[in-house]
């Protein structure tokens, strides 16, 4: 057991209600040869993204804000999340995995997966095509935190198993795991604040709003300036510290728009297209930051050795 991480974990998670994220409970496990080991955690990670994208990007469609933008989001994220789930079973040369996953356990969570993802998919399609019935609809606004949730097992499971005894790895997935946690984030906001707008049947409120907009500028403190205390270092280099001031700085434009939806404050068209564009791009540009802790992955140190 890696108690700092752990501790970080749960701090974070005291900010949510109990139906946000399963606690992590990140073991380490016998060393395992596998050099795509930081992008399966990246890619287990965008799974996460997806699973919010979809529908934020459906309830924004349904709405009429920014039509071809969220109609072509909700398209290519549901035909993203089908390949990188084949792909972390079947291994993809596209997204740098070689290998096929032979993991019996963790081949059981990524059919677990696929079981909830499968009618999530159906849903989110017939969304796309304009004919969805309001039970596929509410289905999609409903049921997605349960293919959250069973990514976020995943996500778990592929940190213990690639993890190695001398901790270099291990520092180095979780970095992968926390930054890729913040592109979700970015989306669970977009669709959270767009259902809260709406007139859909779902168990959204403003706690939810908040809690998650709360967890991610902790989480986004913790990365830039690091908290040792429960294990998690600061920038390994000055490239990852700039890309993360400027997430920032995209937050920072998003944040007023969420802030008027909590106050419980309409917003006109205008502005709701600039907040939904707005969290995609902040989720962008986390995104390039999460590639960047995978391309530094190799020369992180423990923060014991700091």
């Amino acid at each position: 057991m890696r108690p700092k991480y752990l501790k970080f974990a749960l701090l974070l998670a005291a900010a949510f209600p109990v139906t946000f994220l399963p606690s992590v409970t990140y073991s380490q496990a016998a060393p395992i040869i596998e050099d795509n080991a930081e992008q399966r955690i990246n890619f287990s990670g965008k799974l996460r993204m997806l699973s919010q994208r979809i529908p934020a990007a459906a309830c924004h469609y349904s709405r009429g804000i920014d039509l071809d933008g969220s109609a072509a989001l909700l398209a290519g994220a549901t035909a993203e999340f089908e390949k990188i789930l084949t792909g972390l079973e079947f291994g993809d040369a596209d997204l740098n995995i070689q290998q096929p996953e032979t993991n019996d356990r963790t081949l059981a969570l990524i059919a677990d997966l696929r079981s909830r993802w499968e009618p999530l998919k159906a849903a989110a399609e017939a969304v796309a095509s304009g004919a969805a019935t309001d039970a596929e609809r509410d289905y999609l606004y409903n049921e997605n935190l349960a293919v959250l949730r069973a990514a976020q097992l995943l996500v778990e499971r592929l940190v213990q198993q690639y993890s190695n005894p001398n901790a270099t790895t291990f520092a180095a997935l979780v970095l992968v795991d926390i930054s890729g946690r913040q592109r979700m984030l970015t989306q669970k906001m977009s669709k959270e604040s767009c259902i809260l707008e709406g007139n859909f049947e779902t168990l959204v409120t403003a706690e939810d709003l908040n809690g998650t907009m709360v967890i991610f500028e902790n989480s986004l403190e913790a990365l830039r300036h690091g908290m040792p205390v429960v294990g998690v270092r600061p920038p390994p280099n000055d490239t990852i510290a700039e890309g993360l001031d400027g997430v920032l700085n995209d937050w920072s434009t998003a944040k007023p728009f969420v802030m008027d939806v909590l106050a419980g404050n309409p917003l006109n068209p205008d502005d709701n297209t600039a907040k939904f564009q707005q969290l995609n791009v902040t989720m962008a540009n986390m995104n390039t930051v999460v590639g960047m802790y995978v391309d530094a992955a190799a020369t992180l140190v423990p923060l014991d050795n700091m």
